[in-house]
Order: C-alpha cells, then structure tokens, then sequence
C-alpha cells in the first residue's frame, strides 16, 4: 500500500476480484494477506465512469470471500487527504483505528557493512521466537513456528551482541522490493543504538541478495519507531487512516 503497485505484488495476493460486464473490467480489488485472522482489502480502483455501485459491489464480495476464507475482519487503508475514500470505507462498515505511515528506502549493495547481523540458524529460533513474541505479543507472526514461516519465504535476522541475540527483524521480499515486518531489540538492551545497527545490517543484507528498496508500515504514534527509521535513510512515502470491518 502506498508503493507503486508491481506485477510480483499481484502473484503475491490472495486473490484478485474484478467486476466485469461482458468483457470490460469495471473495477479492481486485491486481497493481501495480513495476519492469520485479517486481510487487507486494496482498492477497489476503477476507470473513469464507473460508478459507486460498482465499488460497493466488490468490498461486499470481498468480505464474503474472506468470510468463507476463514478470516475474522478486513483491514483498509485510506489516505489521510482522499476524504471520499475516508467516508466511502465508513459506510461499508468499516471503523477508523489509527493513522499509519509508509516508509521506503533504497537498497545499494556495499554502502553499509552488515557486522554481526546475520540470518538465523535453527538453533537460534527460540532466542528469536523470546524477541519477536515480548516485543509484538498481539502478533501471530511466531506462532506456526518461525521455521514454517521460512518456508513460506520469510527471512529472519539477529544481532549478535557478544554471544548473545540481542536483537530479531522479520523480512519477507516480492520481486526486488523487501518488506520489513517485525523489528525488535532485547528490552535490557535497547540503550546501546542496536536498532540501528540492527536495521543497517538488513538493509545491507538485503541490498546483497539484489532487493532495489525495503519498505515497512508503522503507526505514525509511534514516536521511536520513525526516528530510527529515519536515521537509517527511511523516507515517508505515504500516510493512511488503518479502518477495520467485521467480516
């Protein structure tokens, strides 16, 4: 959301549901995946002309589709200057939550040293586990286990701070574009910069396995959050109100 859409996003969908008559689309909508209990809605986008019937049409498909999926909600995200869009979501039942923030960063090979940032073994998965679960326990990222989350092609990185996993970031990729998940710092520790360290060590990791730029989301509250991206070379890009709908 709030990135220039690839043809690498939509394979990464649940779904794409588009509104047809005869063989003119009238309008768009992707399903991406979230969390095990939430999907995001994009869209739905339409060609000049369509009308609002159309857009109403594929939200409530959407839900019933998700619904079926097993989901308990849909989340969307409307940016904070498209008012019609704002009030669009509000009357297909969807409730603002929080404002949230889309930073972007581009990725060179070479223009940071990645130190004691590495990917996990096996053996560290518990330490990990420990980090990621203390720092987000509302997550489920954890909870299959973060070797089935490997394999469903997620990355996760640590710090080493003298023998000891200081710190965990979860990154998953489509194309050559990164996504930054989750990023945390053993609490005992968090006054020794190793979220910076952290971070420019995934960025440098990522840059070396050919990923053009890292993006993340993160609430605009969260104060210490977006001065650490900042000081990692992270650009906002795009600020939307999170809305959620009961599915």
């Amino acid at each position: 959301m709030g990135q220039t859409p690839l043809v690498d996003d939509l394979r990464d969908c649940l779904g794409v549901i588009l509104a047809l008559r005869r063989n003119q689309i009238l309008g768009v909508l992707a399903l991406c995946p979230y969390a095990r209990d939430q999907a995001t809605i994009w869209g739905p986008t339409m060609p000049t002309g369509s009308g609002s019937a159309v857009a109403i049409l594929l939200v409530a498909e959407a839900k019933r589709a998700l619904g079926a999926a097993g989901f308990d909600s849909a989340r969307a995200l409307a940016d904070t200057r498209n008012r019609p869009a704002r009030a669009f979501l509000l009357g297909q039942g969807f409730a603002p939550w929080k404002d949230n923030a889309l930073y972007e960063c581009a990725l060179c090979p070479g223009e940071v040293e990645v130190g004691a940032v590495r990917l996990i073994t096996p053996a560290d998965r518990v330490a990990v586990t420990t980090i990621l679960t203390e720092s987000f326990p509302d997550s489920d990222h954890c909870r299959p286990g973060l070797g089935n989350r490997e394999r469903e092609g997620w990355r996760h990185y640590l710090i080493d701070e003298g023998g000891v996993v200081a710190g965990a970031a979860a990154v998953r990729s489509t194309g050559r574009r990164s996504w930054l998940h989750l990023i945390a710092v053993r609490s005992d520790l968090r006054v020794r910069q190793l979220g910076s360290r952290l971070l420019k060590g995934v960025l440098a990791a990522e840059a070396q396995l050919g990923m053009a730029s890292m993006g993340l989301e993160v609430l605009t509250d969260n104060s210490r959050a977006t001065a650490l991206y900042g000081r990692c070379g992270f650009q906002r890009k795009w600020s939307a109100t999170v809305m959620t709908a009961p599915v």
